[in-house]
């Protein structure tokens, strides 16, 4: 009975490293799309100030006066852009906390498995492993370079 007992131990275990797993990829998952996310903001803050700058030089190369209403809806959405990648950054640190603190909490649980475990599940006859040979084999290797590199003189 001690060998199902380890087997369903075993297999416990397993399923909670699998549960583990899936949780760690989920932050992960979640992390990388806000990444994303980040990439597509600051692509938006350099098409506004793209065409910040080209209204601006307009006005310049006409000689008109600086017409603030017109450049006021680009600025906003440039700090609109910049708030959101400060958001995102911090959720992206809370989730890396999060992982931590899980792997912390891992490592800290009593569940895991050693050697012990496996003790009682050994064949009664288990053959005794081949002995290690007592010297290494000594490996040469030659290095040929068919490549010319020199440049050819004149």
């Amino acid at each position: 009975m001690a060998f199902m007992d380890s087997i369903d131990s075993l297999r416990e275990k397993a399923t909670e490293a699998a549960q583990i797993a899936a949780k760690k990829t989920k932050k992960l998952a979640e992390i990388a799309k806000a990444n994303v996310s980040i990439y597509s903001e600051e692509d938006k803050i350099k098409k506004a100030e793209v065409e910040l700058g080209k209204l601006y030089y307009r006005d310049y190369a006409v000689g008109e006066e600086m017409d603030t209403a017109e450049y006021l809806p680009w600025c906003r959405k440039i700090d609109e852009a910049k708030q959101t990648i400060a958001d995102l950054r911090d959720y992206i640190e809370e989730l890396k906390a999060e992982q931590v603190a899980m792997e912390t909490e891992d490592a800290e649980e009593d569940d895991v498995v050693t050697e012990a475990d496996f003790a009682d599940a050994e064949p009664q006859n288990a053959a005794e492993p081949e002995e290690a040979p007592a010297q290494a084999p000594d490996i040469q290797i030659e290095v040929v370079d068919d490549h010319n590199t020199s440049e050819p003189e004149e």
